[in-house]
Parts: C-alpha cells; structure tokens; sequence
C-alpha cells in the first residue's frame, strides 16, 4: 500500500509563518468553539472528508443527513484554515462575469454554473436559517467599487450581463456612491443584491454543530499525513499514527492541501490573504467610514476590502502574504483609511491575521477526481463562503450516488505551469502593488 507524503505549506519564500487563528477578530467574537475530540484510535466510514472548512463541513452534514456514515478530519480546530480567517463576505461565483465565465467554462457548464453559484448565497442563507446559526449575517447588498474608468466599463458590462440573467444587480455612481461610501475615492460601483456578510467563524462552528446533530462524526487536532488506497478502500492515517478506513474520500483542504495528493495541490498557486481590525470605532469615524453599514471591495488587481463587525470594529484587507514586521500590517491599513477617508485621527488597530487561498489559472474552480472514490473541488479564488457551502453539498450527493447538477467538468488533474515560481514572483508583486499603485 503506498502512502503519500505528509502536508507540508506550499506558501512564498518571502511569507512569515501564518498566524494562529486566535490572532484574528473572528476568533475574538465567534463564541465557543466546537466540542470534537482528537481521533485516538482506528474508524471506518463510509465517506471521508478532509478538512474543516466551508467545503468540508458542508459536505458532511449533507451526507449525515441522507444517512451515510461521515467521519470528517481537521487538521487543526474547525475552521482554523482559510474558512475561520477571510473577509465574511457572501458573493456569488466568481470575480469572473458571465461573458468571462462562459469562456471559460463553455455554454453548457457555463449556464449551470451561473444559475447554481449565482443562487449559492441563498444557500448560505437557507443554511443560517434552518439551523438557528448566530454569525451576525447582515443582509445589506455588496458593494464591488471601480478603482478607475477601464474598471467601471467593467462591471457596467457584467451589471448587464447579470441583469440579463435576472439578477439583483445594479450600478451605483458619483453623489449616490459617496453616500454608500463616505468617500470621493470610487466613481461608480455594482451593488450585487445577492450577497451579504457573516462572521465566518462563527458561521462554520454552527455548520459543524449541525453536521454533529445529524450524525457526522467531527475530530479535530487530527492532521491527515497520508493517504492512500487499500483494495476496495481508502485508508488515511494521521500524525500519530491512527488509520481512518472509507470507501469514498472528498478532499476538502484546497490550499491546505500540501503533499498529500498533487492532484489537488498542483492546480493551485496559493496566495496569501489578511486582515486588519481596528477597536470599535469612535462616532466621528464610524459616520465617515461606510456610513450606512455596507461592505465593500475593489477591482484592484490586488483588491482592498472592507467591512465592519456588529461592535463597530473596521476590518481593512487584501491580498498577499504577510512578513514578520510587527507593525507593518497596522501601519499600511491606516496609510489606507488616511488615503480614503482624509482628515479622521488615527484608529487603534488590535489584530492582525492572515490565511491561505488558492488560485487556478484560469480564474475558475476545478472538480478534481484523480482516481475512483476521490474527489473534490480546488481553487475559490478568494470567493470562498458560498461556493465552498454550494460545492460541499454538491460532492456530498456525487459521493452518495445521487443526480446533480454538474457546474464544473470532472478533470483528473490540471497542474499549474511552474507554480512554485510564480507563486514567490505573485508574492513580491504583490507587495510592490498594494504598497504603491493600490495606494495612489
């Protein structure tokens, strides 16, 4: 039986060590954590997840619920990797329109992926509703700002384009901006009535509550080091040393993936995405700053993104690793807020933290299943909550045999051309840009 290496992070060799998960504000206000032991001894299943995020545990609530027997393993504490770490917000798809999605894809995927991943937000809320989960969801739409005039023609094509599929989509401009806003920096905007913001760690805590009370058998602490075939089944062993026996694996850990089966990891060039959250801000900032409670991101090629929490804590953020400079991060978020919001008095920045994402080269996610009883989906290309949520639930039924729609091609794999390259030189440009051009 021949067994795949052990994880190892597949992460810049400019990054620091990613923070531990108590560094982030969602860690701070998501209430108590999930009651899942380590695996300690030998289990058989018939499905296996891996993995504890979004993906993760949406799968194996919808595969307890329809009476399999789920065992899922995280590495860490549930949610500790990208799903306990981003930015909250709900978004449809893609960064990627219709036309672009349509290239890609082809019409026949294409159309199915936008009527699924178009409608997987509501999921997400249907999900909150049906299991009574406290994560502060805040309905109010979206906001996607254009940085310059190339960029607003942009989402003025996508608006159309999703209003011609009959989405609540709509562009907001000038006075009626600045006063979603609270600045004079963004011309014209696309406010996407599909989308809301959660806080995300709490939302994944009661996903994992859920999937427990239908049945799921949940461990954490319990790191996955390899995998491999055995005859008719799957056998995965974890770091020390117990074996969990399955007919059927999905593999859940996208950018988290490592060494432990290339298909999943060699689609991938992992990038960094963090966060920086101030203390709950005071009046005169709290009515400059997004006066009327919205979330907000923009099509910088690196973006910026920025929400509040229900304690009028500001989240500032974009993409790329982070370094060990202390206060850096802190420093660049308020060199933001000043360059935005001109005049206000400095903020009191209380946490700094970061997580991993996975990019495809083509923009879009992929359905990977190397080998029979395998499968999974990799590469949410920082649109992570629904679609995640949308595709959890999808390789639930492909494991439990039932029809469903298929909005992405199956592929065996799809490596990334020199991915370890690119992924050190996406690294560095994108610490030239967000401190420079994202800046000016």
């Amino acid at each position: 039986m021949r067994r795949s290496a052990p994880p190892r992070a597949h992460r810049s060799r400019l990054a620091a060590a990613e923070r531990a998960l108590p560094s982030s504000m969602w860690h701070a206000t998501a209430g108590p954590s999930v009651a899942a032991s380590t695996l300690t001894g030998p289990v058989t299943a018939d499905v296996l997840v891996i993995g504890g995020g979004f993906n993760g545990i949406s799968a194996a609530l919808r595969l307890a619920q329809n009476g399999a027997d789920a065992v899922l393993l995280e590495a860490g504490e549930i949610g500790e990797g990208a799903s306990g770490r981003n930015a909250g917000m709900v978004n449809p798809g893609q960064f990627l329109g219709p036309a672009e999605i349509r290239a890609v894809l082809g019409a026949g995927h294409a159309e199915t992926f936008l009527a699924e991943l178009g409608g997987a937000p509501a999921l997400v809320g249907e999900l909150i509703e049906a299991h009574g989960i406290a994560c502060h969801a805040d309905f109010r739409p979206v906001i996607r700002a254009a940085h310059d005039s190339a960029s607003a023609k942009l989402l003025e094509r996508q608006c159309d384009d999703w209003q011609a599929l009959g989405q609540p989509v709509e562009m907001a401009r000038d006075d009626d901006l600045a006063a979603l806003t609270g600045s004079t920096r963004w011309a014209a905007a696309m406010l996407d009535r599909r989308g809301f913001t959660i806080q995300p760690l709490a939302f994944v805590r009661g996903l994992a509550w859920a999937a427990q009370e239908a049945g799921a058998r949940l461990y954490q602490e319990s790191r996955v080091t390899g995998l491999a075939r055995d005859g008719a089944a799957w056998c995965a062993t974890t770091a020390s040393g117990h074996e969990v026996r399955a007919g059927k694996v999905i593999l859940s850990t996208n950018a988290y993936t490592g060494a432990l089966h290339p298909a999943f990891s060699d689609p991938l060039v992992t990038s960094g995405a963090f966060g920086v959250a101030s203390r709950p801000l005071p009046d005169a900032a709290r009515e400059r700053i997004l006066p009327q409670g919205h979330s907000l991101y923009d099509t910088h090629r690196i973006p910026l993104f920025f929400r509040f929490d229900p304690d009028r804590r500001l989240m500032v953020g974009s993409l790329g690793f982070l370094s060990d400079g202390a206060r850096a991060p802190q420093a660049w978020a308020q060199r933001v807020i000043d360059r935005l919001w001109p005049g206000l008095p400095p903020l009191d920045w209380s946490h700094v933290w970061q997580g991993t994402l996975g990019l495809t080269s083509h923009g879009m996610p992929r359905l990977i299943s190397p080998e029979e009883g395998l499968i999974g989906t990799v590469g949410c290309n920082g649109r992570g909550i629904a679609p995640n949520c949308y595709f959890g639930r999808m390789l639930a039924d492909i494991a439990l045999g039932r029809d469903c729609p298929m909005p992405l091609p199956v592929e065996t794999g799809a490596p990334y051309p020199a991915r370890a390259l690119r992924r050190d030189a996406m690294d560095a440009a994108m610490r030239l840009y967000r401190n420079t051009f994202l800046l000016n």
